[in-house]
C-alpha cells in the first residue's frame, strides 16, 4: 500500500515515536506562530563541503581526524594541548593515530567554535568556516567528541555535525577501554556478515507514527537491500508480529549482520517518575507494546556493527527540549516533552551498553529527542520525505569502497542547510501576511531540527566490514 493512500490520511496532529502507554501526540499550540518565526539555536551552519582529497580518508592531512574535550581550568596550555586529562585509552589512540589534535569546547566561546591549545603555552579559537585538516590550527574533517552532554552538550555536536563528520563517546572508563580496543584492532575478530543486515520495525497501524516510519523509511531500505543481488534478505525482515524483542534477539544472533536497523517507538515513561524514565528512555518498543529490556538484546549479537534505531530517545535527551512551545501544553505530547526534559542531558542506556560492552559495536545511530510525523511525510500533498536517510545508509553507507559512517551521514545532514534556507524564505512570507507562510515557515524548521537531531555514537571513522 504506497504511504500516501487516501484511507491513510495527511493526520492533522503531530505524532512522535515517544512512547508513554500509547504513542505521544498533540495538536500544535495555539500560539505555535512563536516557536514558527523564532529562529533555529545554534545551527547557521552550511553543508559538508567538498575535500580537496577523498573525503573518506581521514588519514590524508588534507582531511584529518581529531578529539574534542571538555576545557578544564585546572590544567596548563601544555597539558591541554598534549590531552594528560584525556581518559588512558583516549591517549592511547590519539598516539596511534599520529598524535592527532586535541580541542576543546568552551560553553562560553559559543557551538561554532573551539579551542585549541599548543604546546609553546599558547591558545586560539578556531571556526568551523576556518581552513580544514590536521594541520596547524585547522579542525579536523571527523571530530570524536570524548564526554557527555552535559560536559559537551547535544547542541555542539548538532552544530559541528554540520560541517564535520562527528562521533561522540560517553562510557564508564571499562566501557571506554572495550571500545577504544575494538576500534584500535578494526574488530578483526568480529564475524559480522555483511550481506544479512537485519530491519526490524514495529507496526501500530495508522494512525500510530510507527505505520508511517515502517512504510517511509524501513520498507524502503528493506526494499533496496532485497532487490540487490549481494544481499540475502530471507528472514532478514522482522515486522508486524515477527517485530518482537526475541525475535530481534534470535535473528541477531542466527544472522550475525552488520547492519541492524530498527524502527520503533522509544519508551518515555512514566511521565511522573524522572529516575525510572531515565533507566529506561528511548528503549525500543515491540510488537506487543513491550520495552526490550537490556538484557534481552545480547551485546555479542551485534558485536562488530553499525545499529541504526528510528525511535524517541534512542540516543539521548537533552534538558532543553526545541519543541516544547511548538505543541499545544497539557497535551500527551507535551506533557512528554515536559518530562523527557527532566531527564537531562544525557546519552540513553542502549547505546551506552552496545557501545561499551566487551564485544562493542561499531557505531549507534538515534536520535535526541522524538521523530515526528511531519518530518516524515508532507502533510498537504502526501509525499515522503525520507530519501536522504535512505540514501545515507544504503546508496552511501553499503557502498563497495565502505565509506565512514560519519561520511555517509553527511548525506543526511546535507539537507539541513536546505530547509533552514526554506524558514527564512516563508518568514519574508510572514512579513508580507502571505497565505500559509507562518505554517510553512514551522513545517520547514521542524525538519531541520528533526534531522539535525540524528546523531552518531561512536567513532565517525567507522566503516562497514567489507563483503566476504
Amino acid at each position: 500500500m504506497p504511504v500516501n493512500d487516501p484511507v491513510e490520511p495527511p493526520d492533522a496532529e503531530l505524532r512522535a515515536d515517544a512512547w508513554c502507554g500509547e504513542g505521544a501526540h498533540g495538536r500544535p499550540a495555539t500560539d505555535a506562530a512563536k516557536w514558527s518565526v523564532r529562529p533555529p539555536t545554534s545551527f547557521k551552519g552550511v553543508k559538508l563541503a567538498p575535500a580537496p582529497v577523498d573525503p573518506a580518508n581521514w588519514r590524508h592531512p588534507a582531511v584529518g581526524w581529531g578529539v574534542v574535550l571538555p576545557d578544564r581550568a585546572d590544567a596548563t596550555r601544555p597539558e591541554k594541548a598534549r590531552g594528560d586529562d584525556a581518559p588512558q585509552p583516549i591517549r592511547e589512540l590519539i598516539a596511534d593515530r599520529g598524535s592527532a589534535p586535541i580541542f576543546r569546547y568552551r560553553p562560553e566561546s559559543g557551538d561554532g567554535k573551539l579551542r585549541y591549545y599548543t604546546a609553546r603555552d599558547t591558545e586560539h579559537d578556531l571556526a568551523f568556516s576556518g581552513d580544514r585538516g590536521s594541520g596547524p590550527f585547522q579542525i579536523p574533517r571527523y571530530l570524536l567528541i570524548v564526554g557527555s552532554p552535559a560536559a559537551i552538550p547535544w547542541s555542539a555536536q548538532l552544530r559541528m555535525q554540520l560541517d564535520a563528520c562527528v562521533g561522540r563517546l560517553d562510557l564508564d572508563p571499562t566501557g571506554l577501554a572495550n571500545y577504544v580496543r575494538a576500534l584500535r584492532s578494526d574488530w578483526t575478530d568480529s564475524q559480522r556478515d555483511a550481506t544479512r543486515p537485519v530491519v526490524w520495525a514495529v507496526d501500530h497501524g495508522h494512525p500510530d507514527i510507527t505505520r508511517l516510519m515502517r512504510k517511509a523509511i524501513a520498507d524502503k531500505i528493506a526494499a533496496a537491500f532485497a532487490q540487490d543481488k549481494e544481499f540475502d534478505m530471507r528472514g532478514g525482515v522482522l515486522m508486524d508480529a515477527d517485530a518482537t524483542g526475541s525475535g530481534l534477539a534470535d535473528t541477531l544472533g542466527a544472522r550475525q549482520p552488520a547492519f541492524v536497523l530498527t524502527s520503533s517507538h522509544g519508551a518515555t515513561f512514566p511521565l511522573n517518575d524522572t529516575a525510572a524514565m531515565t533507566a529506561q528512555l528511548g528503549l525500543l518498543v515491540d510488537h506487543v507494546k513491550a520495552v526490550l529490556p537490556l538484557d534481552r538484546v545480547p551485546a555479542d549479537a551485534a558485536y562488530g556493527a553499525i545499529w541504526y534505531a528510528h525511535a524517541c530517545c534512542s540516543a539521548g535527551s537533552d534538558g532543553v527540549s526545541q519543541f516544547t512551545t511548538l505543541v499545544e501544553p497539557g497535551t500527551l505530547l507535551s506533557d512528554t516533552l515536559l518530562a523527557v526534559e527532566k531527564c537531562g542531558s544525557l546519552t540513553a542506556p542502549l547505546p551506552r551498553r552496545l557501545l561499551g560492552s566487551e564485544t562493542p559495536v561499531r557505531a549507534f545511530v538515534g536520535h535526541v529527542e522524538p521523530t515526528f510525523n511531519w518530518t516524515l511525510r508532507e502533510p498537504d500533498t502526501g509525499q515522503v520525505v525520507t530519501h536522504h536517510i535512505v540514501q545515507a545508509l544504503y546508496n552511501q553507507l553499503h557502498l563497495s569502497s565502505r565509506p565512514p559512517i560519519g561520511l555517509a551521514m553527511a548525506t543526511y545532514y546535507a539537507n539541513v542547510g536546505g530547509l533552514l534556507r526554506d524558514h527564512l524564505q516563508e518568514l519574508v512570507g510572514v512579513n508580507k501576511h502571505a497565505a500559509g507562510a507562518l505554517e510553512r515557515a514551522m513545517r520547514a524548521k521542524l525538519m531541520a531540527l528533526d534531522r539535525l537531531a540524528t546523531v552518531v555514537l561512536g567513532d565517525p571513522t567507522v566503516a562497514l566490514p567489507k563483503a566476504k
